[in-house]
């Protein structure tokens, strides 16, 4: 990837007049003016992810829903980082690049971004790991230091092939509440017990087993520490921001996983991942 307008500002002002009440004998309120907060001109915003990034059965069928991402989606019930950069900058075309597969582990988006070599972006996010957690079984498992390790080297990727364009690098989000959501409902763990995703999470799920319940207190353990390889990864690249552990504390209900598999986020829940990034992506365009 290559960037063609990075280091440029734009100047983004709101005037707001506020007019106060006043008695005839009081002088009139002078107007007061507030500024909203620049962004960097953004034309262009890649994404490097999974399956979430894609949109993945969050439009009622299984299928990938492009529209309804978080990251680069133009339904305006999810109001994607992609739509509010726009927004808050009067409105700019930003032209997307998605560099996000469904079931992509950190690794493998090191190969992604590599072969994406002449593409520009002005702004890359960065939503990539559960696949890594979220496996087969516990032995496919990528162990917290190989994980962080790996997550170095892709943000060090990213870096070299966009010197310029801000990277933010979102937390992952807490997978032990798809369990926790449909755990009692037969119908529900039937569909989990006939599909291969996530079985070191999803598979007996209602089992109350002392073993079961270890292998999800392991699955959570690695977890929190690809959170926080996550945040140490980002820290030690230029202008990579992340998003604090947002991500990771939204509360999903039931309308917030879809109805097509009961694993991905649905539209509403592709929003409140939108919500939940959005302020680092402010933070990283300086506003």
């Amino acid at each position: 990837m290559r960037t063609t307008n990075a280091a440029g500002a734009t100047g983004l002002a709101l005037i707001v007049l506020l007019a106060g009440c006043t008695s005839p004998e009081a002088p009139p309120t002078p107007q007061a003016e507030a500024t909203a907060p620049s962004i960097r001109a953004v034309s262009s915003i890649a994404v490097v992810g999974d399956s979430m990034s894609v949109g993945m059965a969050a439009c009622g069928t299984r299928d990938a829903c492009p529209a309804a991402s978080w990251a680069l989606g133009t339904d305006a019930d999810v109001s994607s980082i992609r739509e509010r950069v726009s927004a808050a900058s009067g409105g700019t075309e930003i032209t997307p690049l998605s560099l996000a597969r469904p079931g992509a582990a950190v690794a493998d988006r090191i190969t992604a971004v590599e072969k994406a070599k002449g593409e520009s972006a002005d702004l890359v996010l960065v939503a990539v790991g559960t696949n890594d957690v979220c496996t087969s079984s516990m032995d496919e498992i990528t162990p917290v230091d190989a994980f962080g390790e790996s997550y170095g080297e892709l943000l060090e990727t990213i870096r070299a092939g966009v010197p310029g364009a801000p990277i933010v690098a979102t937390s992952l989000p807490d997978i032990s509440q798809l369990w926790a959501a449909g755990r009692d409902d037969s119908s529900i763990v039937s569909l989990w017990n006939q599909s291969p995703s996530c079985r070191t999470l999803l598979g007996d799920a209602d089992s109350d087993a002392a073993s079961d319940e270890a292998r999800r207190a392991s699955v959570m353990e690695t977890w929190a520490g690809y959170n926080t390889a996550i945040a140490a990864a980002c820290a030690a690249v230029t202008d990579c921001t992340t998003d604090d552990g947002a991500i990771s504390r939204i509360t999903f209900s039931l309308d917030d996983i879809s109805t097509a598999d009961h694993f991905h986020p649905s539209a509403s829940g592709q929003a409140k991942v939108a919500e939940a990034a959005w302020p680092a992506v402010q933070r990283a365009l300086g506003g």
